[in-house]
């Protein structure tokens, strides 16, 4: 059975998706879709597909099993529930949502849907991420004391109209990957967050403080006024570190005595990511990283941002 998938959202990142899929073996991509009829003909016309700007008329016409869901971020909630109600799988982009009340909604959904839902957790499938994963579990740093994750950047998505802070578009990232690695979501959790652009309408700066069972203390921070681009955490045991390097996809352990690189056998996190959904439309399997997973993530993400640190 080859799953036939869709495209929602044209933009650089929904046609990043259609290169993937049209190179997948298990799925055939079969159509696009944008309300913006030129970027959904342009992109329709590179891969020789047909394309819509309305999300039911392109799954009922096209009898598409799946599709990813790649729109601006206030977007996203409506894309996934157009989508599902039209009896679609959907993988939805980071954040998935902007709100506590829409993740409730899509709950709802999601209950009524006959297809699967995944969040676009991407950073999950970068190899090196599994690498750190399988480390910590082996002990090779010890008893983990603490996390300190970094991603930060230049404002990116004005020019594009995206209407959510920092958190939701960066901060969201580390915090999936500390519920995957951590295997579940922290006991405590708060943020403090600041607007230090000019005109900025949501928060440019954003640190978020996580307590963790068996004592691990984390933190994430996240801005848009770094003027390059760092992706990296540190996991600190009692015995040595690992240090990951998120876009190099390079993990270092740091013990006592030596300094290892693990060999990592680089490949493409989206490919890896879209391969995992399409496999699971395939099987009909839940997924580990599905809605129970994103709820998890999302609800911590809401509570640090109502949970405000004052200095």
């Amino acid at each position: 059975m080859t799953v036939r998938v869709g495209v929602i959202g044209c933009g650089w990142f929904g046609s990043a998706h259609a290169r993937v899929y049209r190179m997948a073996r298990e799925a055939e991509l079969t159509a696009v879709m944008d309300v913006r009829e030129d970027a959904a003909r342009k992109l329709a016309e590179i891969y020789h597909v047909n394309y819509y700007t309305s999300i039911e008329e392109m799954i009922r016409k096209e009898s598409l099993d799946a599709v990813s869901i790649a729109v601006t971020p206030q977007h996203l909630y409506q894309a996934a529930k157009e989508a599902m109600m039209a009896g679609s799988s959907v993988l939805v982009e980071k954040p998935v949502v902007t709100s506590k009340e829409e993740l409730e909604s899509l709950e709802v959904v999601i209950k009524k849907s006959s297809g699967i839902f995944m969040p676009g957790f991407i950073e999950i499938f970068n190899p090196a991420v599994k690498v750190l994963k399988d480390l910590l579990d082996k002990g090779d740093v010890g008893n983990l004391l603490s996390i300190w994750s970094r991603r930060v950047g230049r404002l990116p998505k004005k020019s594009v109209g995206w209407k959510i802070g920092v958190s939701l578009d960066l901060a969201v990232h580390e915090m999936y990957i500390q519920h995957y690695i951590m295997g579940g979501k922290p006991l405590k959790i708060a943020s403090y967050t600041a607007k230090l652009l000019e005109n900025s309408s949501e928060e440019d700066l954003a640190i978020f403080l996580s307590h963790y069972p068996n004592r691990v203390i984390s933190t994430i921070e996240t801005n848009w006024l770094t003027p390059s681009g760092i992706r990296e955490a540190l996991f600190m045991g009692d015995e040595g570190s690992l240090i990951i390097n998120y876009p190099e996809q390079i993990v270092r352990l740091e013990l006592a005595d030596r300094v290892e690189q693990p060999r990592i056998r680089k490949s493409e996190p989206l490919q890896r990511e879209l391969s995992y959904f399409v496999n699971h439309v395939k099987s009909g399997e839940d997924l580990d990283i599905g809605y129970k997973f994103a709820k998890d993530v999302m609800m911590s993400l809401f509570i640090g941002l109502e949970n405000k640190v004052m200095l």
